[in-house]
C-alpha cells in the first residue's frame, strides 16, 4: 500500500497544475489559481498529502527543536527553537487551507450522497482544527471557512468548544465519521492516497485519534466511556503497518524536507542532549544509530558506543567543541535510503498504544496498562524499520522494562517512550509535555528567548491583529490585554 501512496502523489498534483494552465490557456476569465468546480478526486489527494506534507516539513524546521528532539547549532537559524516568541503563520495558513477544502470536500460528499467522502472529508477538517487549536488555543472556529458567505472576521471560540462542539467539534466529528464508515462498510472515495478507500483503515485511523484528543482532554472531561465505548468496538490499528503515515515524493515541492536542503541547513542540526541522555539511559543503541551520525570525534572503531555520540544543549551560537561532540542526523535524511525515516506520520500504532498504555493506568479502559506500553515499544521500532528482535532486547533494559513501582514511575515511563516514538512527528512531543511534563525539558537557560520560559503555544499570526482586529483584540484580553507565548491551553488549567 505504502507504494501505492508514493506512485499515485505526483501525477496527481500534477494533473491539478497541468489542468490550471489548460484553463489558463483557454479561458481568460477562469482563475489558474483555483478550481472553479471542485473535483473531489484531485481535492482530496492534495488535502491529504498538505496536511501530512505540512506537518512533517513544520517538525523538522521547528517541532524537533520545541521537543527538544533537534537542536539548531547557530543563533541565525535557531530563535524559534530557543521559544522566541513567533507566529509559525505558514503553519496557520496551511491547516485553514486544509480545513476549508476538507470542508469543501464534506459538501461534496453530501452532493454525491458518498458517506465515505464525507467521513474522510471530517477526519482531515478536524485534523486541521486539532492542529490549530493545539498549537494557538482559542481559535476562529464556528465563524470559520465563511469567506464565501461574506464573513471574513470570524469570531474566535473557546477551545472546549472546538473540541467538543456537537455539530462541528472535533470529537464528535470524529465520531460522526467513524458512525458513517460502520454503517457503510463498502465505501468508495477516489485521490484516496493514504490508505486507497481502504474503510477499516480510514476507521482505524479515526479511532485512534479520537483516543488521542480524549487523552488530551481528559483533565477537564470524564473521557472513560467513550474511551472504553471506542476500545471494546475493535476498529483500532493492529501494528504499525496501519499507521496513518504517507511516504512523501523526493523531489520539491512536497518532499521531505531534509531530502532537498541546503547543506548549511541540514549541517547545522543536532541531537539534542536530552535525547541523547535518554538514548543512553535506556540502552537505545538501535534507534540512536538509525537517525543519527557519529560525532567528529568519534573513534574510528566499528564497535558501538555511546561514546561516540553525543547531544547538543539548547545553544546561542555553538562552539566548535561543541559541535565536533555532537551528532548530526545520518545521512539518510539527506539520501533518502531509509524511506522509513523520511515519511510524514500523522497518527502511528505505537503513539494508539502509549495512549491505551496511558488510559488503562488511570483507569479509563480495561486492560493491563504494561502490555499496551510493549506493543507500544515494539511498534515504535517496527515503525522506523528495526526488526522485532532489535525491540524485544530493548524491552529487556532495566530502564525500559515497564516499571509498576508507582503510577507516577509508570506514566513518566509511557510517556518518555511515546516521546521517542514521535520524533518527526510535528510538535507532537511538547504537546505532550504541556498536558503530562513528561519528559522534562530544558528551558535553555540563557539561550532561553522567552524569559526562562518553555512557551505553550505560539503568537496569533499578525494578520489576525491587523484585519481581525476587533476580534483578536477580544481573545488578547482573556490573556489579560497583552498576547503571551506561555498562555495556558485550556485542558492544561
Amino acid at each position: 500500500m505504502k507504494k501505492n501512496r508514493f506512485v499515485l502523489i505526483v501525477p496527481i498534483i500534477a494533473s491539478l497544475l497541468f489542468s490550471s494552465c489548460s484553463k489558463e490557456l483557454t479561458d481568460a476569465n477562469i482563475n489558474p489559481n483555483s478550481l472553479e468546480k471542485p473535483d473531489a478526486t484531485t481535492m482530496l489527494s492534495n488535502t491529504i498529502v498538505s496536511e501530512s506534507y505540512h506537518n512533517s516539513s513544520m517538525a523538522w524546521t521547528l517541532g524537533n527543536g520545541y521537543s527538544q528532539y533537534m537542536t539548531f547549532s547557530q543563533s541565525y537559524y535557531n530563535q524559534g527553537t530557543r521559544y522566541s516568541p513567533v507566529t509559525n503563520e505558514p503553519y496557520w495558513t496551511a491547516m485553514y487551507e486544509a480545513a476549508r477544502d476538507a470542508n469543501t470536500l464534506y459538501d461534496l460528499g453530501k452532493t454525491q450522497s458518498n458517506p465515505m467522502l464525507q467521513a474522510v472529508a471530517l477526519t482531515l477538517r478536524s485534523y486541521a482544527f486539532a492542529q490549530l487549536t493545539e498549537l494557538w488555543g482559542d481559535i476562529p472556529f464556528s465563524d470559520a471557512l465563511q469567506g464565501a458567505s461574506g464573513t471574513y472576521t470570524p469570531k474566535y471560540d473557546s477551545q472546549e468548544k472546538v473540541y467538543t462542539d456537537p455539530d462541528e467539534g472535533i470529537l464528535p466529528s470524529l465520531k460522526k465519521a467513524d458512525d458513517l464508515l460502520k454503517s457503510n462498510a463498502n465505501g468508495n472515495v477516489s485521490g484516496d492516497l493514504l490508505f486507497n478507500s481502504n474503510v477499516a483503515s480510514w476507521r482505524k485511523f479515526i479511532n485512534a485519534l479520537r483516543l488521542r484528543y480524549l487523552l488530551r482532554i481528559s483533565s477537564q472531561k470524564d473521557v472513560s466511556a467513550e474511551m472504553t465505548a471506542i476500545v471494546n468496538d475493535g476498529m483500532l490499528m493492529d501494528d504499525a503497518t496501519q499507521s496513518a503515515a504517507l511516504e512523501l515524493p523526493t523531489s520539491i515541492p512536497y518532499n521531505f524536507v531534509s531530502l532537498t536542503e541546503r547543506s548549511g541547513d541540514f549541517n547545522v542540526k543536532y541531537m539534542n542532549s536530552l535525547l541523547y541522555d535518554t538514548f543512553k539511559a535506556t540502552g537505545d543503541t538501535a534507534r540512536v544509530s538509525d537517525y543519527f551520525a557519529v560525532t567528529a570525534n568519534a573513534s574510528s572503531t566499528g564497535t558501538f558506543s555511546f561514546d561516540n555520540y553525543g547531544g547538543m544543549p539548547i545553544v546561542v551560537d555553538a562552539t566548535s567543541t561543541q559541535a565536533a561532540a555532537a551528532s548530526n542526523f545520518n545521512g539518510s535524511f539527506k539520501s533518502g535510503s531509509n524511506g522509513y525515516l523520511t515519511e510524514a506520520r500523522v497518527m502511528t500504532y505505537a503513539e494508539q498504544e502509549f495512549i491505551l498504555a496511558e488510559a488503562a493506568l488511570k483507569g479509563y479502559i480495561p486492560g493491563n496498562a504494561a502490555t499496551f506500553y510493549n506493543k507500544g515499544v515494539m511498534g515504535a521500532y517496527a515503525e522506523i524499520g528495526l526488526d522485532a528482535t532489535a525491540a524485544s532486547n530493548y524491552l529487556m533494559h532495566d530502564g525500559v522494562k515497564f516499571d509498576s513501582s508507582t503510577s507516577d514511575a509508570s506514566m513518566k515511563q509511557i510517556i518518555t517512550q511515546k516521546w521517542l516514538a514521535n520524533i518527526n512527528n510535528g510538535f507532537e512531543g511538547w504537546i505532550e509535555y504541556q498536558r503530562t511534563g513528561y519528559p522534562a525539558l530544558q528551558t535553555g537557560g540563557n539561550a532561553n528567548m522567552n524569559g526562562g520560559n518553555i512557551a505553550t503555544r505560539f503568537l496569533y499570526p499578525t494578520t489576525e491583529s491587523t484585519i481581525n482586529t476587533t476580534n483578536y483584540n477580544d481573545e488578547v484580553q482573556k490573556m489579560g490585554g497583552k498576547e503571551t507565548t506561555t498562555y495556558k491551553a485550556w485542558w492544561q488549567k
